[in-house]
């Protein structure tokens, strides 16, 4: 049996790894524990998770993991964070940033990096190359099915104009205001 704890930026990432990877990965005995970086607390003191933005918080919840787990051979740490809108203060992003122009080696250095730092032969990071959220505008159905009531025809048309201005859907990860997620929470008027 093996336990891989996830940290993932988001609700929808922790979502993925709960409902679609889980399962999947059950059946060959590999547990997933997928858990959102705490971020702040509110007024009552409830933690805030998700979209961290200090490289600090991601390290300081791998660290209590990793040091709660470390004696046992058959626990795995990992990520699933976007390099869209990584921390400024993630490890070595500035040399990344100057020698590195091709995206897969930009992450794979980058992921050294984190490894590095992080210093524990069990932590295998993760860095996808675009907002989780990308994936679910591949088919403009899934996101339908998914969020929104298929009888609204407006609705419908807005979102398939809006995907379908776009050669390579990657590239609709294209800046703060419309990245996906952002979409996905102006379609359904915040409820995402």
């Amino acid at each position: 049996m093996i336990n891989v704890y996830i940290i993932v930026e988001g609700q929808s990432e922790e979502k993925f790894v709960k409902e679609i990877l889980s399962p999947y990965f059950a059946h060959k005995k590999i547990f997933l524990h997928p858990e959102r970086v705490i971020t702040g607390r509110d007024k009552l003191g409830k933690a805030c998770k998700g979209g961290g933005d200090s490289y600090k918080l991601y390290k300081n919840h791998l660290q209590k993991r990793i040091k709660q787990f470390h004696k046992q051979k058959n626990y795995y740490f990992t990520t699933m964070i976007d390099l869209y809108a990584l921390p400024k203060d993630f490890p070595k992003l500035k040399d990344a940033k100057r020698y590195y122009n091709k995206k897969y080696e930009y992450i794979s250095f980058l992921e050294k990096a984190f490894s590095d730092d992080i210093g524990f032969s069990n932590f295998l990071p993760y860095i996808q190359l675009h907002e989780y959220e990308t994936l679910l505008f591949c088919d403009i159905n899934c996101i339908v099915d998914e969020f929104f009531d298929l009888e609204d025809d407006k609705l419908y048309e807005k979102i398939t104009t809006d995907i379908k201005s776009y050669d390579n859907i990657e590239l609709i990860n294209d800046s703060k205001e419309t990245a996906p997620s952002k979409r996905l929470n102006k379609y359904t008027n915040g409820e995402y």
